[in-house]
C-alpha cells in the first residue's frame, strides 16, 4: 500500500505544471510579471516634423510620410508606469528593412530623453530615420530596447524590451488641370480634373471655384466668371486616381486668345484624418476669335451685361474682317431664352460693307429677374453676297450675362446727438433688385464742423428695398456754432461679381450744439427765480385786494351806524341787519 502511494506521488511530480494551467483558468506567469512591472511602456508612434518636444501647452504635429522620403523623424511616445521617477532614458530601435538610421547604413536608431519623468507621465523619444524607396505604405513593428534609471535607486540602469508598431502613412498630393477651352463671349461647362498623385487616399474632398478671375485692364471687368454651382463634393479620391468637376465658365468677349488663371480651394482629410486646405491654380484657355468667317459680331462697351428688370440698350459691332467687299448685308437677331425679350429692332439692312469696316447695330432687350446670375445666348444671322456673287448665310452666337441692378440712395442725412455724442446719421436704400455686398460708409469731409474725419464704417449687405440706417460718431469742437454745414459721404459696395462700386453723397446738415449741464443749471435757477417773483406778486395782489375789500366794508358799516343813529336804532339791531342775507335785509 505504501509503495502504491509513493508511485502515485511520483507520477504527480512528473506531470508538467502547464497541464494544470490548461485545465483551469487563471493568470499566466507573463501576465503576473507585466502587472507588477514599473517603468516605461509603449503608448504611440507617429511621424513628426521636429526632433525635440514642443512648447508647453502644444502638441506634436503629425506629418505624412511616403516611401523614398529620406530623412524623417519618428516620435515614439512612452509612459512611465509605476510609482518612481525615472531619468537618463535612452532607446535603441531596430528598424525593419526599408529603413536606416539617418545618415548611416545601420538599422539601429538611437534616441535619448534626459529629463526626469515623474510617475504616470509621458515622454517622447525622437528617432531620426531615413525612409528608403524600398519601404511600403503599411504598418511595421520594430523591437525597442529602453534603458533607464530610477532617481532614488543606486546601481546599474534598468532595461526593458518592447515592440513599437508604426506606420508609413503615405501622402496626399492633389493637383488640378482643365480640359478644353472657352470661346470668348460664350459660356460652357469646362471639365476640371482633380488628381491625387500621392500614396494615401484623400477623404472628404470639397472643391470651391471662385466667382470670377482675372481683370481685363481695358474694361476693368472680370475675364472669366463662374456661373451656377461653385462648390463640388467629391468624397474619397484614392492614390493615383482622379475626379472631375464641370463648372460653367463664361469668358468675356474681350479675353480671346489668352490664358487665364483660376484659383480653386480644395479641402480634404489627410492620412491621419486631419482636415487640410490647399489653394490650387488651374489654367483656363480662352480660345481666339474664329478666323473661318469674315464676319464677326461683338458687344460694344458693357453691352455683354444685361441688367435684369429694366430695358437695356444693346449695342453690337458688325465687322467685315475680310479683304473683299460684302454686298446686301442683312442682319437679324433672336433670343434663345424665353426670359430675354428683344424689344427693339430685330433686323437691320446694312447694305454694302467695305473690307476692314464695321457697322454699329443697336436694339433694346429686357431680362426677367429669374435670369439674374445666368448666361444667355443671342443668335445673329448675317446674310450677304460674296465677291463671287454667291449668297452666304452665317450664324453667330453672342454670349451675354444677366446681372441685377443696384441703386443706392441716401436720405435723411442729419447731425444728431446720440448719448451726448454728435453723430452724422442717415439711411441708405437699395432701389435695385439684388443685394449690395460688403457695404461701407465713410465721412469724407465736413468743412467747418469736424476737424478730423472718423474711420470707415462697415454696414454689411444692403438688401433691396430695405432701408439701412447708419450713424457716424464725430468729434465736433466745443466752440462750433449752430448752423448748416456741408458734408460729403462716400459709400462703397460690391456687386454679385465682386466688382467694387463707389459713390459720393453731398448734403447739408443742420447742427445745433447740445446745452451743457452748467447751462441747464443756470436756466433752471433763472426759472426758479422767476417763479418766486411770480408767487410774491400773487401774494401782494391778494393782500391788496383783501385790504380794499375790508376798507369798503368798514366804510359801509360806518355809514350804517350814522344812519341808525339818526333813526334811533340800537347797536344790536344794526349788527343784525348787517349779518342778514341781502334778500332778508330788503324785506
Amino acid at each position: 500500500m505504501k509503495l502504491a502511494i509513493l508511485a502515485i506521488a511520483a507520477m504527480l511530480l512528473l506531470v508538467p505544471a502547464g497541464a494544470f494551467a490548461q485545465q483551469q483558468p487563471g493568470v499566466s506567469r507573463l501576465n503576473i510579471i507585466d502587472a507588477n512591472y514599473t517603468g516605461p511602456v509603449f503608448l504611440d508612434a507617429f511621424w513628426t516634423d521636429r526632433t525635440s518636444p514642443p512648447a508647453a501647452g502644444t502638441s506634436l504635429e503629425k506629418v505624412e510620410v511616403a516611401p523614398g522620403d529620406g530623412a524623417s523623424v519618428l516620435a515614439v511616445t512612452l509612459v512611465n508606469r509605476g510609482f518612481s521617477e525615472i531619468t537618463a532614458v535612452s532607446g535603441e530601435l531596430r528598424l525593419p528593412a526599408g529603413f536606416t538610421a539617418a545618415g548611416t547604413s545601420s538599422n539601429v536608431a538611437v534616441a535619448t530623453h534626459n529629463s526626469i519623468v515623474s510617475a504616470g507621465s509621458t515622454f517622447t523619444l525622437f528617432f531620426q530615420v531615413d525612409i528608403t524607396d524600398k519601404a511600403a505604405v503599411r504598418t511595421y513593428t520594430a523591437p525597442l530596447n529602453v534603458e533607464f534609471s530610477r532617481t532614488l535607486e543606486v546601481g546599474q540602469p534598468r532595461t526593458v524590451d518592447m515592440s513599437a508598431p508604426f506606420k508609413v502613412t503615405g501622402k496626399v498630393i492633389l493637383d488640378a488641370s482643365s480640359d478644353g477651352g472657352v470661346a470668348p463671349g460664350m459660356a460652357r461647362k469646362v471639365a476640371i480634373s482633380i488628381t491625387n498623385g500621392g500614396s494615401a487616399p484623400a477623404t472628404g474632398v470639397v472643391v470651391t471655384v471662385p466667382g470670377s478671375s482675372g481683370v481685363n485692364p481695358a474694361t476693368g471687368q472680370a475675364s472669366i466668371v463662374s456661373l451656377g454651382q461653385k462648390t463640388f463634393e467629391l468624397g474619397v479620391i484614392p492614390p493615383g486616381e482622379s475626379a472631375t468637376i464641370e463648372p460653367t465658365i463664361y469668358a468675356s468677349s474681350t479675353s480671346g486668345d489668352t490664358l487665364q488663371a483660376m484659383n480653386m480651394q480644395l479641402s480634404y482629410g489627410n492620412a491621419y484624418g486631419v482636415r487640410k486646405v490647399a489653394n490650387i491654380t488651374v489654367g483656363m484657355v480662352i480660345l481666339p476669335e474664329s478666323a473661318s468667317s469674315v464676319v464677326s459680331v461683338s458687344p460694344v462697351g458693357e453691352s455683354s451685361i444685361i441688367t435684369s428688370g429694366k430695358i437695356t440698350d444693346l449695342k453690337l459691332a458688325l465687322a467685315n474682317n475680310g479683304d473683299q467687299q460684302l454686298s446686301d448685308v442683312l442682319v437679324s437677331i433672336k433670343s434663345q431664352s424665353e426670359s430675354i425679350k428683344i424689344l427693339g429692332d430685330t433686323s437691320w439692312t446694312v447694305g454694302d460693307m467695305d473690307p476692314s469696316s464695321s457697322q454699329e447695330l443697336s436694339t433694346k432687350v429686357f431680362a426677367s429677374a429669374d435670369m439674374i446670375g445666368k448666361a444667355a445666348t443671342l443668335t445673329l444671322t448675317v446674310q450677304h453676297i460674296s465677291v463671287g456673287g454667291q449668297p452666304e448665310i452665317e450664324t453667330i452666337d453672342l454670349g451675354t450675362y444677366v446681372d441685377g441692378e443696384i441703386g443706392v440712395r441716401a436720405y435723411e442725412i442729419d447731425a444728431t446727438y446720440i448719448g451726448g455724442i454728435p453723430n452724422i446719421t442717415g439711411n441708405l436704400l437699395n432701389e435695385g433688385n439684388v443685394v449690395a455686398l460688403f457695404t461701407t460708409v465713410e465721412l469724407v469731409s465736413a468743412e467747418g464742423l469736424v476737424d478730423q474725419v472718423p474711420p470707415q464704417q462697415y454696414l454689411g449687405d444692403l438688401t433691396e428695398n430695405s432701408p439701412l440706417p447708419f450713424s457716424i460718431p464725430v468729434d465736433v469742437p466745443a466752440d462750433t456754432a449752430a448752423g448748416t454745414y456741408p458734408v460729403v459721404l462716400k459709400v462703397e459696395y460690391k456687386d454679385s461679381l465682386k466688382q467694387l462700386h463707389t459713390m459720393e453723397i453731398e448734403s447739408d446738415v443742420a447742427f445745433a450744439p447740445e446745452a451743457s449741464a452748467a447751462d441747464e443749471a443756470a436756466a433752471g435757477q433763472a426759472d426758479g427765480q422767476m417763479m418766486t417773483a411770480v408767487i410774491i406778486g400773487v401774494v401782494i395782489a391778494v393782500a391788496i385786494a383783501a385790504f380794499v375789500i375790508m376798507r369798503r366794508r368798514k366804510g359801509a358799516l360806518k355809514r350804517t351806524f350814522q344812519y341808525s343813529k339818526g333813526n334811533g336804532d340800537n347797536i344790536e339791531s344794526v349788527l343784525d341787519s348787517q349779518l342778514r342775507k341781502p334778500e332778508e335785509r330788503n324785506k
